[in-house]
Formats: C-alpha cells, sequence, structure tokens
C-alpha cells in the first residue's frame, strides 16, 4: 500500500507523473534495494561515504557492507539491519525512483516530511507506512474510532480485499456519519449479541473491480449478478470477524446479504465509510458493529 499512499501524493504535488508512477510499480518487481541507499536513508552514512565504498566495491571482491565496516562507516549489527531492510517498500520505491532519475533521495525525504506534516501524522506513524505492514498502516487512517471492533472488522476487510482482490491498494481517512450516498451497494448483516453491518459501495460501474476479480469473470456493468459476486466476498469478511468475536464469547449469525443497484442512501448510527482506491477504483467500505446500516 506504500507506493499508493506516498505516490499519489507525489502526483498531487506534481513531483512525478502517473506515467512515472506506473513506470515505478514495473520496475519496482525487478529491483533489489542497494543496501548503500538504504544506509543513507537511514542517515547512518553520507551520500560521499556511499560513493567512496561505491568505488572501493569495483576494484575489490568485497560487499558494500564489509567495506562500511573496514572503513568504520557502519557495524556488523547496522549492517545485519540493512540487510533486513532490504525488502521495506520504502526502500524499494526509493531505490527504484532514484535509478529511474525521476527524483532524489533528498527529494523524496524532503516530501515525506511534506506529506507527513499535509496530513498531521507522526514520525511513528510514517515508518508505518513505510513497513508496508496493513496491520500498521489500517489504524492510522482510523482516527477517533475508538471502538476496537469495528476496526478489527475493518482490518479484516481490507486484509481479505489485499488477499483475494488486489496488492494495489490506497486508503483515506475514515470517517464517521449518519448517512451516505452511492449508486449501488452490497450489505450484510450480522444479529446476535451485537448487531453488525459490512458493505462496499461505489459509484457508476466502480465495484466491478471486485466483481470481476473475485467471479473470475467480467461482468459488462453493476447488477445483480455482478453485486451477489461482491456479496460473496463481504460474506466471507462476515465469517472471519464473526469467528473473532466467537473467542470473546460474542454469538452473532449472518444474514443474506442485500443488495441495491441503483441510487440509494444508506442510514444508520454512527457508521464508519472508509474511501478506497482498489485498481485506482474508487470504493467505500461501510462498517459499523453495535447498530444496522440500513437502506
Amino acid at each position: 500500500m506504500f507506493i499508493n499512499l506516498f505516490g499519489k501524493y507525489l502526483i498531487s504535488k506534481n513531483l512525478i507523473t502517473t506515467d512515472q508512477l506506473n513506470v515505478v510499480r514495473e520496475e519496482q518487481k525487478k529491483t533489489r534495494v542497494k543496501l548503500g541507499l538504504i544506509a543513507i536513508s537511514e542517515k547512518l552514512i553520507t551520500e560521499k561515504q556511499s560513493e567512496e565504498i561505491n568505488r572501493k566495491q569495483a576494484v575489490m571482491d568485497k560487499r558494500f557492507g564489509d567495506i562500511a565496516v573496514e572503513l568504520g562507516y557502519l557495524t556488523d549489527a547496522q549492517v545485519s539491519r540493512l540487510l533486513d531492510l532490504q525488502g521495506n517498500p520504502y526502500m524499494l520505491f526509493a531505490q527504484t525512483v532514484t535509478d529511474k532519475g525521476f527524483m532524489t533521495i533528498a527529494e523524496i525525504e524532503t516530501a515525506m516530511d511534506a506529506y507527513r506534516k499535509e496530513k498531521g501524522l507522526t514520525a511513528a506513524n510514517i515508518e508505518d507506512i513505510k513497513s508496508g505492514d496493513l496491520d500498521r498502516i489500517v489504524p492510522i487512517f482510523l482516527p477517533g474510532l475508538n471502538d476496537q471492533n469495528v476496526a478489527e472488522l475493518i482490518g479484516i476487510a481490507i486484509r481479505t480485499i489485499n488477499r483475494l482482490i488486489s496488492t494495489d491498494l490506497w486508503m483515506d481517512m475514515a470517517s464517521i456519519t449518519d448517512s451516505f450516498s452511492c449508486d449501488n451497494c452490497a450489505l450484510q448483516n450480522m444479529e446476535g449479541s451485537l448487531d453488525v453491518t459490512i458493505g462496499l459501495a461505489g459509484m457508476k460501474d466502480e465495484l466491478l473491480v471486485i466483481a470481476d476479480t473475485y467471479a473470475g469473470e467480467s461482468f459488462e456493468h453493476m447488477n445483480l449478478d455482478a453485486l451477489d459476486s461482491v456479496g460473496e466476498l463481504i460474506n466471507i469478511v462476515n465469517g472471519l470477524f464473526a469467528t473473532a468475536l466467537s473467542y470473546n464469547k460474542i454469538q452473532v449469525e449472518l444474514m443474506p446479504p442485500s443488495f441495491y443497484e441503483e441510487q440509494c442512501t444508506l442510514k444508520g448510527k454512527e457508521f464508519c465509510v472508509v474511501p478506497m482506491e482498489v485498481n485506482q477504483k474508487q470504493v467505500n467500505l461501510i462498517a459499523s458493529v453495535g447498530a444496522k446500516v440500513t437502506i
């Protein structure tokens, strides 16, 4: 998710183009992050020191980390940590962007700091986003959401979409509302010790990104068949959430999903709406625990 969160910001500030971001997406699949760039980003060495090590590598059959240790720039423990970071999404992004000449590492770090300030994030939040770990990222976008059951439901839904639909995800800050209008949606309620609602709502045919992928076929437009496919995904999410609730002795029963293929307004008591993009298509995740969401 990191590349979408930060990449979308860079595009909005005209620091890179959409085409350049798409190039980065493809190049990342075959890029290995250089240890020197990670060390610079972690502020363990300077760019000048990294260049010195690279020059020595040209005439010595030794690894970057070994030379850095010999020169006294890094310790063995620091090299070990840097090796662990080579799979880090932020590092992979920075490596690809700098290799392509789209931005320098200094420009990336300046933009990251501006992103942090504009979004009102903490330094810890930024480290969570850089990690690419959904369990660390999702809570950042649920400000003021004190109900841990709702947070867990949203987390399960996003992880399920990431696993079964696409890893190409983006999300924005969630909001709490009593009503939400959309062109079509699929909802499923659970009843029992708690009233629970989870749903996906979209405009025009945006929900096809969910329906087509899950069903393994292409629907011409959002109709009841397409919404049924979306409903099957929602059913999986609710099943996982019901299991999680059962560990706390909370019993719920899944109700049949409801589908609305025309414009409608969802209504409920303080339910959560999470704006998302899946494969660059806008979808909205609807979640409520403690009160139903209805049409």
